[in-house]
């Protein structure tokens, strides 16, 4: 089932692959100084050392080319850091999803095939209901809603593979 099968490795996969086509590090501790010879993103100069710390994507010669920069540079950042948090956040979730999803048995082909028809039974507009999902598998309604909200990222994630697949030229 499709439901499950959206592993750790693939969502690492999917994340590593994002972060390097945005050029930004996987470490998750700000790093602002490097002995590699960066160019600054105001001067030009090829002795950046300090990294700006919200997105990690650009570098600067220090305080006064990083200010002077800032103007440009702002929105860019806003996004890519928005982005970079929206990843760890994903990660965080795919953590709560996994807890539950063992302490509830819910990846036994029983269950598992009992959500399926949960799913395919609801209408589009309609939605699974948390409550009703948390009663029948007995648990709470918080668990039920963050283990709803990451089969959709799920079926989102899949649907877009899907997507790009056929667009591609695959799967015709």
């Amino acid at each position: 089932s499709f439901l499950f099968s959206f592993s750790k490795h693939q969502y690492k996969s999917q994340k590593r692959l994002w972060l390097r086509r945005n050029h930004i590090s996987q470490q998750t501790t700000p790093i602002i100084m490097s002995t590699d010879n960066h160019q600054c993103a105001a001067c030009g100069a090829t002795s950046a050392s300090k990294r700006c710390v919200s997105c990690k994507s650009v570098w600067y010669c220090g305080r006064d080319c990083q200010v002077s920069d800032w103007k440009s540079h702002k929105a860019k950042c806003k996004a890519i850091a928005a982005d970079i948090a929206q990843a760890d956040s994903h990660e965080i979730h795919k953590k709560e999803f996994d807890k539950i999803r063992t302490k509830y048995g819910l990846s036994t082909p029983e269950n598992a095939e009992k959500i399926a028809n949960m799913l395919a039974d609801t209408g589009a507009n309609e939605g699974v209901s948390a409550p009703k999902f948390a009663e029948m598998f007995g648990m709470s309604t918080t668990e039920a809603v963050v283990f709803l909200e990451w089969i959709k990222v799920g079926i989102k994630f899949k649907e877009e593979t899907l997507d790009t697949a056929k667009k591609a030229g695959f799967g015709k």
